[in-house]
């Protein structure tokens, strides 16, 4: 009898260890769109319908900039580098364009407002300022009438959203013995109100879909080599490995750009800038959170997008240089 109990567990131990690493692998070619991408670094990358939307964080002159998705020609240029009215010193924006409209605000100056693709591509002032209500909140707008911010470490949720003027908590810790936030990219569909949280620090992903005035976690996914300890009360992470670079929601799938370390055990403190070194790995996962695949685009990439019309993926990339393409997924 023990006989047999040591058996079956053996091929438990090894089903489960065979699903892990079972995960098909295939390699893509990506459509380069624009190859003039002039950045010392990129900072994010949106889709807005027909819109591909990039944000230069050393920008000397315009931070964002604007080219067709169809294409890849840049469209024009707004958000004015400076110190006068209108002009950002450090610009931030969010990743929740709402009617066309990118939130904006200056780090190191007292520039807050919206940028909108509308009004560049019909040659008016892009920038308008916010509502002396939204300045009072200092939330960031997700949606219409919708409003998210990060609670403070301790705090029993993760978030606080004000949604149709009602306030609700919600959200778990990624590391639930330590009520601490932790570095991350997000991505939310509007259409059905799922809102995808991973983290950068490890690998970790989650998805929560909007019900009523708040949200509810629908699953948690984490994978790899655990690489935290929890020392002195802190949360002290090994830096040679990361998790989540980027995240975004096409059609079918969860995309995440997240390296391949079965294939590519890259330290991760000698990548800094360099975009050769930058993983060339997308993983899909399934709305229910299976990872269904880990695809190769055929180049290092450095930022991606995409929406919930298509499975076609949008990337900055490096060829060797900075570029804008995309790929079928």
């Amino acid at each position: 009898y023990k006989n047999i109990i040591i058996i079956i567990a053996f091929f438990l131990i090894s089903s489960c260890a065979f699903k892990k690493n079972d995960v098909q692998r295939i390699n893509l070619q990506s459509q380069v769109l624009n190859d003039e991408i002039f950045t010392m670094m990129p900072g994010d990358l949106l889709l807005v319908d027909n819109y591909l939307v990039w944000s230069d964080p050393f920008a000397r002159d315009y931070f964002l900039h604007v080219h067709s998705s169809l294409t890849g020609e840049e469209l024009g240029v707004m958000g004015k580098i400076g110190e006068g009215p209108k002009e950002f010193v450090t610009p931030i924006i969010n990743r929740y364009c709402v009617n066309h409209q990118i939130f904006a605000v200056d780090a190191n100056g007292k520039t807050i407002g919206y940028l909108s693709i509308d009004s560049l591509i019909n040659g008016k002032e892009p920038f308008s300022e916010v509502t002396d209500k939204e300045n009072e909140m200092k939330m960031e707008k997700m949606d219409h009438n919708l409003y998210i911010k990060s609670t403070d470490n301790g705090s029993d949720a993760y978030f606080r959203t004000i949604i149709d003027g009602q306030e609700s908590f919600w959200g778990v810790y990624p590391i639930p013995e330590m009520k601490e936030h932790i570095g991350s990219y997000k991505s939310y569909d509007p259409v059905e109100g799922l809102f995808v949280f991973s983290s950068f620090n490890f690998p970790y992903l989650a998805l929560y879909k909007r019900e009523k005035s708040t949200f509810t976690l629908q699953w948690e996914h984490k994978s790899g080599e655990e690489n935290y300890i929890i020392t002195n009360g802190k949360i002290v992470f090994d830096r040679k490995i990361k998790g989540v670079r980027d995240v975004c929601m096409s059609k079918d799938y969860i995309i995440t750009l997240e390296r391949d370390r079965e294939k590519d055990p890259m330290d991760e403190t000698t990548v800094r800038r360099n975009i050769s070194k930058c993983p060339h790995t997308v993983f899909l996962y399934d709305y229910a959170g299976h990872l269904l695949r880990i695809v190769d685009v055929g180049m290092p990439i450095m930022r991606i997008t995409a929406n919930r019309n298509t499975n076609v993926l949008y990337m900055i990339g490096g060829n060797p240089d900075y570029v804008l393409a995309k790929c079928e997924l």
